[in-house]
């Protein structure tokens, strides 16, 4: 998409001993952004040559082949557009070095379900055929919060088994970004790596097996892995999860290097939008 840069300011001046990086959303900016997100939000579901291959070849329009892959569930398509949306800064502000870029959106089964494991994973690979200990893996797990914040408390667990961090703590956007993002860290990400191969065995995507066959489990030369966690919130509930974000939360999940926070203002009636144009403009 056009740079994201435009839309998003690094502000180092809030909260500056939270260890949290900060993106601003410039809400000056929110028609233009709406409709450059249009092309590459859709993209994330459908890429454009198969579209027009659908559109030449079907009794199907433009509008109802975009429209019948994007969700219209609430939850959905919010857990969507911060994974979309994340997906984008990783891959020019967060994570630029990145080449192997799998859009898991277009692998969904339906469009009423969430994507499957690891939020985004995207690779830097040098060379296929002869692995290096510079191949890296990135991770984002990512948590959108786009209405007002409860009062809700994480279930306290009596098992030993079952307690884990969160249990007893006031519910924070960012606090399950950072559990999760542990998650990809001790198993999920592992879990991902045979999906997307699976997934580019049924869509016949060679070139894309291809990349991420070098990093799957039984591959012996090692790799870097880079976890990091997201939490997209409304800009009028952050001051609420920064009082709720406990001192020791990045020191107890040291797996997880970044956690990136994106207030944006009016963040339902952006998402909302950013949907609604394009199955509206079918770009």
């Amino acid at each position: 998409m056009a740079a994201i840069s435009d839309y998003f300011n690094f502000d180092t001046s809030l909260y500056p001993a939270s260890g949290l990086c900060f993106y601003v959303f410039d809400n000056t900016k929110t028609a233009s952004f709406v409709q450059d997100c249009l092309v590459p939000f859709r993209e994330a579901y459908i890429a454009t040559d198969k579209l027009n291959h659908i559109v030449s070849h079907f009794p199907t329009t433009r509008k109802e082949a975009i429209s019948r892959r994007l969700p219209r569930n609430g939850n959905v398509m919010s857990g969507d557009f911060g994974e979309i949306l994340s997906f984008y800064m990783a891959c020019q502000i967060w994570s630029p070095s990145v080449n192997v870029i799998p859009m898991k959106w277009r692998f969904k089964d339906s469009k009423k379900d969430a994507s499957k494991y690891t939020d985004v994973i995207l690779f830097e690979l040098h060379d296929a055929g002869n692995p290096s200990v510079d191949d890296a893996m990135f991770t984002y797990e990512v948590k959108t919060c786009a209405t007002g914040l409860g009062d809700g408390i994480y279930k306290v667990h009596v098992k030993p088994s079952y307690k884990n961090y969160k249990d007893g703590k006031l519910e924070c956007t960012i606090i399950e970004a950072v559990f999760d993002a542990n998650k990809d860290a001790v198993e999920r990400a592992a879990e991902t790596i045979p999906y997307l191969l699976t997934r580019c065995e049924d869509e016949n995507l060679y070139d894309l097996h291809k990349q991420i066959y070098r990093f799957r489990e039984a591959e012996k030369t090692t790799y870097k892995k880079v976890y990091n966690a997201v939490a997209i919130v409304d800009s009028s509930t952050l001051a609420k999860q920064m009082s709720r974000m406990p001192g020791d939360l990045l020191t107890m999940h040291p797996n997880v290097k970044n956690v990136y926070c994106i207030p944006m203002d009016n963040l339902q009636n952006v998402y909302e939008s950013v949907y609604a144009e394009m199955r509206k403009q079918a770009k």
